[in-house]
């Protein structure tokens, strides 16, 4: 009876030392939890401490918008953008200046300088056609050194009429059916006509620079077809 006694109380004797240290091995966790959690932050609560802390240095370094609006309007304008403004200034006033100098130089040199006389035209060529029984233009009136070419010609020619052209100038006949070309020199009126044709009144007259033989071409006694023709050269010359 005794054994059986002395056995119980050992196995109660062990199973209490096991239940006391399986409460102070928890105790001891639980305590080491509470330590951690104290002393130990995760990275996301330092990371939120950081930003806090940045907004809030900021906000104390970030000026007022009132202040910021007062600097702006308060800073003087630098001197070297005066000084760039000026100097454009002065540049453009300069050139203005400088264009309207040469405008009234040139004005100047117009008004003084003598305009040269155009240059005289050299010799022209007069062209006479030959159209039916007709020659186009009747009357010519052409400068000394020029030319009056004769055109169209098939069965027909060109001859001065004597007594009716300038004393002293050279009397000419062009042949039949070939057109022709003669250069008059000298000042006058010129009467010719169409060998073929003057019986249908074919002629013509030219008038080279001054009409200085005018009287004697109204002095001179013509008739019909010659009398026509002075009468046409007599009205053109009266009228330059």
């Amino acid at each position: 009876m005794l054994k059986v006694i002395t056995t119980f109380t050992q196995a109660r004797n062990i199973a209490m030392a096991l239940t006391m240290s399986f409460a102070a091995a928890t105790l001891i966790t639980a305590c080491g939890n509470d330590d951690g959690s104290d002393t130990t932050q995760s990275p996301e609560t330092e990371m939120s401490s950081e930003n806090q802390n940045n907004m809030d240095m900021t906000e104390k370094d970030t000026p007022a918008a009132s202040d910021t609006e007062e600097v702006m309007e308060e800073e003087p304008v630098a001197e070297s953008d005066q000084t760039s403004a000026t100097v454009q200034t002065e540049a453009s006033e300069t050139n203005i200046e400088a264009e309207e100098t040469d405008s009234a130089s040139t004005a100047d040199e117009a008004a003084t300088t003598p305009v040269d006389e155009p240059a005289s035209e050299g010799p022209e060529t007069h062209t006479v056609m030959a159209q039916g029984l007709k020659y186009i233009p009747l009357v010519i009136t052409i400068k000394s050194g020029d030319t009056v070419s004769w055109r169209n010609m098939p069965t027909h020619n060109t001859k001065s009429l004597d007594g009716l052209i300038p004393e002293n100038a050279e009397h000419w006949e062009s042949p039949i059916n070939e057109n022709y070309d003669r250069t008059f020199t000298q000042d006058g009126i010129y009467v010719y006509k169409c060998v073929p044709h003057f019986g249908a009144a074919m002629g013509g007259v030219i008038i080279v620079g001054e009409p200085v033989n005018l009287e004697q071409i109204k002095n001179a006694d013509a008739k019909g077809a010659a009398g026509r023709l002075v009468r046409k050269a007599i009205s053109e010359a009266e009228s330059m």
